[in-house]
């Protein structure tokens, strides 16, 4: 018997904060709106559709340090990053 499933997997990390990125206004672009542009060597893009911590408001310039789930199952008409579910996030 072979099970596929198509869950939540990529960058989890335990909960913890451990990148750095900058909240960006990519409100430009087609269907995407702000994202997290991380301070890797890439520079990768991340589009928050899930974020657990509802006090947390994102705002364009704002330095974050976060930690997040890339969630393969989902689609956007936004291009230009990785859909993420927000597993931790604190202003620097």
């Amino acid at each position: 018997m072979l099970v596929l499933s198509c869950k939540t997997t990529g960058q989890s990390n335990g909960g913890g904060c451990r990148y750095e990125g900058v909240v960006m206004d990519m409100r430009g672009l087609d269907g995407c709106g702000l994202m997290i542009v991380l301070s890797d060597s890439t520079h990768t893009r991340l589009q928050p559709v899930e974020m657990p911590d509802t006090s947390f408001h994102l705002q364009p310039g704002q330095r974050v340090r976060v930690g997040y789930t890339e969630l393969r199952d989902r689609m956007s008409n936004c291009m230009a990053g990785k859909l993420v579910r927000i597993d931790c996030i604190k202003e620097q």
